[in-house]
């Protein structure tokens, strides 16, 4: 069974929350927002290749203030002084929370201001144009965090609601769309298998286009079973699957 990533979040989100209007997801590395009429997607965007409004921004600060990313939710709690950080770009937040620490703000204040700026730039970015109507649910594993939850219901004036599975609700919706099928056994491996495997990565420059896209694949005994990397579709599908030799040289 195949589905994507917005019919997934969409069905786990009308499961829990039947009259969801709003969905916004932010993950590690991408952020989505998704507009639902009547338990039906009817409008979505993504990010760009940007990480400024996703969680690696939240990683490079708690990275900078020495502190663990988990934290961070408690200390945006704990401030007490609102701080401006500049949010639009991760280089750029990256020089003002240098320059707020040098002048001596709190760490909690920093973390507070950085909140906001993540959010400010997902509306900016991910929301922008798109008419953002309760109830709002907040999506992905950086839901997990006070300040963002908190920044976005500032930001936006309405409640926000955070379900319990929201780092697992892709995972979830795919769930209910596989039973919803009739799928009655998952085609996964076992991990014990898995562990067991002899797999390796090799990684080329593909020589087709000017891109120079650098391609991973994934070897299992000598086999691909997977890749990764490609700007187009010449490295993905079942075609380059096959057995190392056969398929294109590594240059």
């Amino acid at each position: 069974m195949v589905t994507n990533e917005i019919t997934a979040h969409a069905r786990a989100a009308i499961t829990l929350h039947p009259d969801a209007r709003t969905l916004l997801e932010i993950g590690g590395e991408d952020s989505k927002i998704i507009r639902l009429r009547d338990g039906v997607p009817i409008d979505f965007a993504m990010n760009t290749v940007c990480a400024a409004g996703t969680g690696a921004f939240l990683d490079q600060l708690a990275g900078r203030l020495g502190v663990r990313v988990e934290d961070l939710g408690d200390l945006a709690g704990a401030s007490t002084e609102e701080v401006a950080i500049a949010g639009r770009c991760t280089v750029f937040a990256e020089s003002d929370i240098i320059f707020k620490q040098q002048t001596g703000h709190r760490i909690e204040d920093i973390v507070a201001g950085a909140c906001r700026a993540l959010v400010r730039n997902y509306l900016n970015d991910v929301g922008k144009g798109k008419r953002i109507e309760p109830p709002v649910l907040f999506l992905g594993g950086v839901a997990a965090n006070v300040g963002i939850r908190e920044a976005f219901a500032a930001a936006l004036g309405v409640p926000v609601i955070v379900p319990d599975q929201h780092n697992v609700m892709g995972a979830f919706g795919a769930a209910l769309i596989a039973k919803r099928r009739g799928v009655t056994e998952s085609g996964m491996r076992p991990l014990d298998e898995i562990q067991a495997s002899d797999f390796r990565p090799e990684t080329f420059l593909c020589p087709h286009c000017a891109n120079a896209c650098e391609i991973v694949r994934f070897i299992e005994a000598d086999r691909v079973v997977a890749t990764l990397g490609g700007r187009c579709e010449r490295w993905s599908g079942e075609d380059v699957l096959v057995p190392v030799g056969s398929a294109a040289p590594i240059v």
